[in-house]
């Protein structure tokens, strides 16, 4: 995906305290009395979604801030400055703390395109980049047990449809980290875990645009994938090559055989249509056709792993 597009920005304008630094002083009474954040937080490995202030906002599950997405007062918006579908960033109010979220509306669709993806040039004869694609996305995470794409829900602002998700308040993306920050994963072995899981990931909704600028980072080094509009499609098309790929983190796999066709269909219907859900489901098949080959010639133990805990915080944590 595009590194000029809103990634770029979700990075880091907004200042906020890391949410598990012992001096903070909401993160004990937030943690120790609220069950459903803590559960919030241990899925996250630490990472919590925060307010203006840079504090832990005082919902944390999915059913809550999708909630508060969908109904919250829209105090501001503006354009990105960067990023070819014109996103807006929005200042939201609502049950008494504000926070930032992004509004992305781009719906567009073309026939036979032709374009390069991971270095192979890849023909499409129905081309979208479409705001219900970051929704769908979401949803199949979700159904995964991944919880590494942000909330995000439709919402129409001003006769505009689009998608409207959480902002993730102190990350930056792998260009950054590459280019300015310069510096490396404490833990080599567990960031590459991480990027496996987003390679097959990658592969599953068809991912035709995956760059550095959509690879956020966290101050516990843990790796969110943002920016699916120009996922999916009815390609049935792997994108990148299974030969690369010998392992899969243990839950994933769990993931993608317990996903249920008649929960797929449910989930994702509003958002793709027949065609795409049925490429969906071909392109899993092929995925697990993979996992099993290899377990079968290898053995459990030989392909699927488990991530390695976090281990220390970014730079940027007190940016």
């Amino acid at each position: 995906m595009r590194i000029s597009k809103i990634v770029t920005v979700i990075l880091l304008l907004w200042p906020a305290r890391p949410c598990w630094t012992a001096d903070d002083p909401v993160s004990e009474t937030t943690q120790t009395n609220d069950p459903s954040d803590q559960t919030t937080a241990q899925r996250f490995e630490g990472y919590r979604y925060l307010d203006t202030e840079g504090k832990p906002l005082p919902i944390q599950t999915d059913s809550q801030i999708e909630a508060w997405l969908a109904r919250a007062e829209i105090l501001k918006k503006q354009p990105v400055p960067s990023g070819v579908t014109m996103p807006r960033k929005l200042l939201l109010k609502g049950d008494g703390f504000e926070a930032y979220a992004c509004f992305k509306d781009v719906d567009i669709s073309r026939r036979k395109v032709t374009e390069i993806i991971n270095g192979t040039n890849r023909f499409s004869f129905d081309w979208k980049d479409c705001y219900k694609f970051d929704i769908a996305a979401y949803k199949l995470d979700r159904l995964l047990g991944l919880d590494r794409v942000p909330p995000v829900v439709p919402r129409d602002i001003n006769r505009d449809s689009g998608g409207v998700s959480i902002w993730l308040g102190r990350t930056i993306n792998e260009f950054q980290r590459t280019r300015e920050w310069k510096v490396d994963p404490p833990n080599r072995r567990r960031w590459n875990q991480q990027r496996l899981i987003m390679q097959i990931f990658d592969n599953l909704v068809a991912n035709r645009d995956n760059n550095l600028g959509n690879q956020l980072i966290d101050p516990n080094w843990r790796l969110w994938f943002i920016d699916c509009s120009r996922c999916f499609g009815t390609t049935k098309t792997l994108y990148y090559p299974l030969k690369t790929i010998s392992q899969c983190e243990r839950g994933l796999w769990q993931g993608l055989k317990s996903l249920d066709e008649n929960e797929i269909r449910e989930s994702l219907t509003p958002h793709l249509d027949r065609g795409e859900i049925d490429a969906l489901l071909t392109r899993r098949d092929k995925l697990l056709r993979h996992f099993e080959k290899l377990i079968g010639e290898r053995g459990e133990a030989a392909v699927l792993y488990d991530v390695e805990p976090t281990s220390g915080i970014a730079p940027w944590a007190n940016d």
